[in-house]
């Protein structure tokens, strides 16, 4: 029977876990990708718009990169008329949004999650850019969602506009009041600092597991011992990210269009997103972490036993349809399900096929029709995929 023992020392482990194997390395990837797009993101914008026959591709490249920032930014230049339908499928099939962050993280531990990695990123990007195409060469729209083959609804379509200004100018941005906003670009500075200090810990564990086998960190809560002070740190930096992603006051999804637009302008707005983007992933993954672990401890299963449900055409089914939820926060729980083998595979692609990432919202503003039947048309490739890699057995 579990006491409240076994209860706090689940959270304590789940929290500093979170952020000494996740954060701290998801950190120095978001804030790099983040800086990429601040510092290329425009000269992206203008090949695309104007390459035609290359948008599928592009596009799919642009949601390939981790996080949700490259696939933000094509839903303005659909609403513009600047890129076509079959490329805003093509992106939103390749994007894995933030929960990428979470497969990077593990590969960076654990060298065995660098195939499945590599493997679901390749996938998502072929199957992008074949339906994409196939979407544009059948001449599906919103408009005509079976494209030749079915009727045609009445509703407004894209327009190309004249090219006067930057699709990116059409990124709102944020408005610089309120408490949240200010705990987010005060605190980001703290929050880097511990998390700079907990990077190098995190590096130091993994020394230290490569140099012993049978090393483990221990609980412990004095911090004059090196395990305490460790232990702290993960709690310290835990608990600061749960802050900025409270601050940042979106439950679901971290990135919007003016998070978007401040990056893509400041260097400044590109540390304190790239924190509250962490923050985000950060606070998602405990999240998994506690579920999974409450999940043992109460029901008696082995992880072992867990696994036994996640494999077969039931996990595919469900992953393709946890895809379905707007936002990159149960997509994130998929994704560290499979880290923690309580899914397979083909579940995981599944899932990272079907999901849309962040980048949902923006285009619902702009244009309800294209996002609801962008989930339809995202989620049938997602179970074929699945299938398929299912039938041939493909695991990793």
């Amino acid at each position: 029977m579990a006491d409240i023992g076994d209860v706090v020392e689940i959270v304590v482990i789940s929290m500093r876990d979170s952020f000494l194997a996740v954060t701290v390395f998801v950190a120095v990837m978001v804030f790099l990708f983040s800086w990429l797009q601040y510092a290329t993101s425009g000269r992206f914008v203008e090949y695309i718009r104007e390459r035609k026959k290359l948008q599928p591709v592009i596009g799919a490249l642009m949601g390939l990169t981790p996080g949700c920032g490259g696939a933000i930014v094509m839903m303005p230049m659909y609403a513009r008329g600047y890129v076509t339908y079959g490329t805003v499928i093509a992106t939103l099939i390749a994007t894995l949004g933030d929960s990428a962050f979470v497969l990077i993280g593990a590969a960076v531990t654990d060298s065995s999650f660098i195939a499945p990695l590599i493997a679901v990123h390749v996938i998502s990007f072929i199957v992008g850019v074949t339906w994409g195409y196939l979407v544009d060469i059948c001449g599906i729209t919103p408009l005509k969602p079976l494209g030749r083959f079915g009727p045609t609804f009445v509703q407004d379509e894209p327009q190309n506009q004249p090219k006067v200004e930057s699709p990116l100018d059409d990124l709102s941005r944020e408005i610089p009041e309120g408490l949240g906003y200010s705990i987010l670009h005060k605190g980001y500075v703290v929050w880097w600092a511990v998390t700079l200090i907990g990077l190098v810990f995190a590096i130091l564990l993994l020394v230290w597991s490569g140099q012993d086998a049978d090393y483990s960190l221990e609980l412990a809560y004095n911090p004059l011992t090196m395990d305490g002070f460790i232990t702290w740190i993960g709690l310290l930096g835990a608990t600061l990210s749960i802050v900025l992603y409270i601050a940042q006051k979106n439950w679901f999804a971290d990135d919007t269009e003016a998070t978007i637009g401040d990056k893509l302008h400041s260097m400044r707005e590109t540390m304190v997103h790239a924190a509250s983007e962490t923050a985000f992933v950060t606070f998602w993954v405990m999240i998994a972490y506690l579920v999974f672990e409450f999940m043992l401890l109460f029901s008696g299963l082995s992880e072992q036993d867990m696994a036994q449900y996640g494999d077969g055409l039931i996990a595919v089914m469900v992953a393709s349809i946890i895809g379905l939820i707007p936002g990159c926060g149960p997509q994130i729980i998929a994704i560290t399900a499979y880290t923690k083998d309580i899914i397979s595979f083909p579940a995981l692609a599944a899932n990272a096929i079907s999901q849309d990432g962040d980048a949902l919202f923006p285009l619902l503003v702009r244009h309800k029709a294209a996002s609801l039947w962008a989930t339809i048309h995202t989620t049938i490739p997602a179970i074929l995929a699945g299938i398929i890699l299912l039938l041939a057995d493909v695991n990793f």
